[in-house]
Parts: structure tokens; sequence; C-alpha cells
């Protein structure tokens, strides 16, 4: 699987797919030049190919209430490169709202001068309120189940729903061609090595599922 394919989503008997789209992009940010998913295509209301794919209007579809919030995250990751995420609401072609998490990595020249590509995927989400989402975790990780914890740390950081935290972790799964129980097993294995004292930051968290997933 190449960087610019992704797992379709599991088909039921009657044709109708189960599980979150997942939409994928890459941006060349010196030549600029974006690159679509067909399922981020159809995460913005359009077909595939419908339209040119370009950083206008990738932000134009964002909730404006959260534009700042994605300003800051896509410039920091221009400035240092690395993995990044974002919890935000878009508005499709069609004027549906919907909540999503973008997840991605952004790619630094030989120079290490500036970022040079920006990679990512976009999955749908619920949008749990965050005192539910704490309360979860407090549950989930009591639990020995071992995905149980790493969809906990999800929903805090992000504020998702459980479900939501699921369709992430099979979101990276997809796009990075690794066994959901790999990822899970690699993330653990970061939370065990760390201070248990400390609350998991949403950048130690990105980096701990992009450094799993990549393992």
């Amino acid at each position: 699987m190449t960087a610019h394919e992704v797992e379709s989503p599991t088909v039921a008997p009657g044709g109708e797919t189960v599980g979150p789209v997942v939409g994928q992009f890459t941006w060349d940010t010196v030549a600029d030049v974006w690159w679509w998913s067909d399922g981020l295509y159809q995460l913005y209301g359009y077909q595939p190919a419908a339209v040119a794919p370009t950083l206008e209007l990738f932000l134009r579809h964002k909730d404006p209430a959260d534009q700042a919030q994605i300003d800051l995250v896509f410039s920091r990751c221009a400035q240092e490169g690395g993995p990044f995420s974002c919890h935000h609401r878009i508005i499709d072609a069609r004027g549906t709202r919907k909540t999503v998490v973008a997840i991605g990595f952004g790619h630094r020249n030989p120079a290490d001068t500036n970022t040079d590509v920006m990679q990512g995927f976009l999955v749908e989400v619920g949008s749990g309120e965050r005192a539910e989402a704490e309360e979860g975790l407090q549950a989930v990780l009591r639990s020995r189940a071992s995905i149980e914890q790493v969809k906990g740390a999800l929903m805090l950081t992000h504020g998702v729903t459980p479900d939501g935290a699921f369709h992430l972790l099979r979101g990276y799964s997809q796009v990075y061609n690794k066994k959901l129980a790999a990822i899970v097993a690699g993330a653990l294995a970061a939370f065990h090595a760390r201070p248990p004292a400390n609350a998991v930051s949403r950048s130690e968290l990105d980096r701990i599922l992009w450094d799993a997933a990549q393992s």
C-alpha cells in the first residue's frame, strides 16, 4: 500500500459501507500542490475529482469558529514538522456539519529548514463532551483491556466518544497499513515507559501513535 492508498471500508452484504470514511490528503508545500483521496472528497461533500484540491478549498470548509485552532496547528507543523492532530468541525458542500479529527505528519527537507510535505487523514468522529470523555477515561484506565486504554487517551485529548476514538485508531491502521493490535501494543509500551503521574498531552499522544504506526 502506497502513501496515496487507503484500505477501503468494509462493505456489508447490502452494499453499504461499514465504519467511518477515512479521507487522506498530501500537500507539497513547496510546489503548493494538493492530493485528496476519494474519501476526503466524500467527507467534504464532493464527487471524487469534481473540484481541484487547494489550501483555500481545504480551509473553506472548516467551521469559522475553529479556524484559529486549525491555523495554529498548521503553522506549528510548517515551522517544526512532525506529527500533528486537530479536533474540529467542518461544513461540507451540502451544508452538513461534521465533527472530524485531522491526523498527520509534516516531513522536513534534508536541510531541516522547512516542512516541504504535509500528509494526513481526516476521520469523522462523535462530538462527545470533554466531561464525558474524562469520565470514560477514568473508567477504561482501570480496565486491563489494552485497546480501551488507548481509546481512553484519545477520548481525553480530543474530547471524542468511545466510538470516535476507535474510528481514529482504525484510521491509523488503514492509512499506515499497520495492524490495529500492533499500534495498540506500541502505544501501550510507550505509556508504560513514561512517568505515570504525568497527564498525556495531545502532542505527546500524536508522537506515540505515529511512532507505533511506523515501527
